[in-house]
């Protein structure tokens, strides 16, 4: 198993980096890995002088789930309902109302001075054949097997918001989902037919381009609203859960958006496939590009990318 990972604060915010990455490899226990994206909302100050902002919530974060899962047995159970799914539920909950009281003080912050984040957190389990995966927000993760680059959770997005307020469809919403993943900022996908939106049909050659700056008048809200945060307040995040079969050869890959929506996923397959550096080559192109004024799909945040080669 080769782990690389690469992390770098946004051009907008270089003084911080409110992204970080979970490494957890004990000898003789199951690895853990994810990625965290802390998301700041209003910067409160505390007493002491602190300054709150996404980089303390996703290194508190980093700190919970390790402190969880440094001791996950190397055989444990993958299935559904499993020992494993149940551990990295358990570890996401406990963290999730640390951060609400210990950070973010419970209630005595006002919510839009409470800080949260988002993650994709996996357990390597049953001597390294499957992985658990859960996430909650917007971060990824991928596996690519034998030329393929798979998807691992859905996006809790603004597609999702939709899909969800059924003013989209599944059907829809996963088409609109596959035309932004195959953007790379200057070449406009070739796309046809309709979705309809709201109960109005809408060529999607057009469309698609809404859910990346919203579109008011239809409902749609930019693309960087999520659906589900940790942190902000005590309830259970309830996070998806996927689980995968790994061979050799394979490689998982995981992503804060800085780096996915600056790069579409035939460019992420392309360098997973052609070199071993992935997570910094990745990391540096998708820097390159939130610095292009000029891309359309330039996203200016925090970027983070974790490779794991089987």
């Amino acid at each position: 198993m080769i782990v690389k990972h690469y992390t770098h604060a946004s051009v907008e915010h270089p003084e911080r980096n409110e992204d970080a990455v979970l490494i957890v490899q004990n000898e003789g226990y199951a690895p853990v890995f994810g990625v965290i994206d802390g998301m700041g909302g209003h910067q409160h100050q505390l007493e002491n002088g602190q300054i709150l902002t996404g980089h303390e919530a996703s290194s508190f974060l980093v700190q919970a789930i390790t402190e969880s899962l440094s001791q996950v047995p190397l055989s444990i159970d993958a299935s559904p309902g499993g020992e494993a799914e149940k551990l990295l539920l358990a570890a996401i909950n406990n963290a999730n109302l640390r951060l609400y009281s210990e950070v973010n003080q419970g209630e005595k912050l006002s919510i839009n001075h409470r800080v949260g984040a988002v993650l994709t957190v996996g357990i390597i389990c049953e001597n390294g054949q499957r992985m658990v995966c859960a996430q909650v927000g917007d971060t990824r993760a991928y596996i690519y097997s034998e030329g393929d680059l798979f998807q691992i959770c859905y996006d809790e997005d603004n597609i999702e918001f939709m899909v969800k307020q059924g003013l989209l469809s599944a059907e829809d919403g996963s088409r609109v989902t596959d035309v932004l993943n195959q953007y790379d900022g200057v070449n406009a996908p070739k796309v046809e037919g309709n979705i309809t939106i709201s109960g109005q049909p809408f060529e999607l050659y057009i469309a698609w381009r809404w859910f990346m700056v919203g579109n008011s008048a239809l409902g749609i809200l930019p693309s960087n609203i999520v659906l589900n945060a940790m942190g902000i307040d005590a309830e259970d995040p309830a996070p998806q859960v996927s689980r995968i079969e790994i061979a050799q050869g394979d490689t998982l890959f995981f992503c804060s958006d800085g780096l996915y929506k600056n790069m579409s996923d035939g460019e992420i397959a392309a360098v997973l496939r052609a070199s071993d550096e992935a997570a910094v080559q990745l990391g540096e192109a998708a820097l390159s590009r939130s610095e292009d004024r000029g891309n359309q799909r330039r996203n200016p945040d925090d970027i983070s990318a974790l490779t794991i080669k089987f």
